[in-house]
């Protein structure tokens, strides 16, 4: 019974390794409930409780970082702030 608990708890904490079968989250799910003496019903485990893959960002990762870090950097210098170059680290 441990295995099938540890098993189960895998798929529980990584559901978005699992997306391809939905049904085996809703097992593992109900395999945790059962495991702590709880009921499940599987009918009030609806596809908005899973998790879904994230879109994918408006704009490459690099441009991102670069633009948050120059409006950070824009507000520190307008307070005062003496921040280190850019490029050192």
């Amino acid at each position: 019974m441990s295995d099938i608990t540890q098993t189960a708890h895998q798929i529980v904490s990584a559901p978005h390794d699992y997306l391809h079968d939905t049904t085996l989250f809703a097992a593992a799910w109900a395999t945790m409930k059962a495991a702590r003496g709880q009921g499940f019903d599987p009918q009030r485990l609806r596809p908005q409780h899973l998790i879904c893959c994230p879109a994918p960002a408006p704009e490459p990762l690099d441009q991102t970082l670069t633009r948050v870090g120059e409006t950070v950097r824009g507000y520190a210098a307008r307070q005062g702030y003496k921040l280190p170059h850019r490029r050192a680290a």
